[in-house]
């Protein structure tokens, strides 16, 4: 099966582009990205519907072009403000019930409602001074989603009570020849709990 993204992915960015008052850069990511992007935007975008990888990575290439430098950093804030949102929306409940190393170890559930054949996500390593996350089996992940990635984990534990140490970041990557990727970071509880 080859790899695709669920329509919130796309909802996500949508709608972060219209609360900060850029609703035009999700026309001018569209039109720079190309007929298949434009074909998947010329009816609504569903929340339930699934979308071919490459169209989502396309999408995110051009939205870092048009915001961002092209290097990816715009990717990785599009990350965290995606894991804010989705924690205090279709993840809520990891909010309300999950400690950092909970949602950490529930990472494979969280991927797999966004993404499917492409791989599979799986916590190696939970603790604060050493948490390793990895995805297999997707050697075809796009540099500008591994910061995507990046952004969206350290959001989401910061929201959850952990500071994030500034060395957060993919370590490992297929793109460098690597047979997976790996995200690690260190954390500490906020009030030193």
């Amino acid at each position: 099966m080859a790899a695709e993204v669920n329509g919130k992915a796309f909802l996500g960015i949508i709608r972060w582009a219209r609360e900060h008052g850029d609703a035009d850069l999700i026309q001018r990511a569209v039109a720079k990205s190309g007929a298949g992007l434009e074909e998947a935007f010329s009816t609504r975008i569903l929340k339930t519907a699934w979308y071919r990888y490459p169209l989502f990575t396309d999408f995110l290439v051009s939205l870092d072009v048009e915001a961002g430098s092209g290097d990816g950093v715009f990717c990785r804030r599009l990350g965290a403000e995606a894991g804010l949102r989705d924690l205090n929306t279709i993840f809520r409940i990891y909010r309300v019930v999950a400690s950092p190393e909970r949602l950490i170890r529930s990472c494979t559930s969280v991927w797999e409602s966004y993404y499917r054949g492409a791989g599979r996500m799986e916590a190696v390593e939970w603790k604060p001074e050493a948490t390793v996350v990895r995805i297999y089996d997707f050697p075809q992940m796009h540099t500008h989603h591994c910061r995507l990635m990046e952004g969206w984990m350290i959001a989401t534990l910061e929201l959850i009570g952990a500071e994030v140490s500034a060395d957060a970041e993919e370590k490992k990557c297929t793109s460098l020849g690597d047979e997976f990727h790996e995200f690690r970071c260190t954390w500490t509880k906020r009030g030193g709990g």
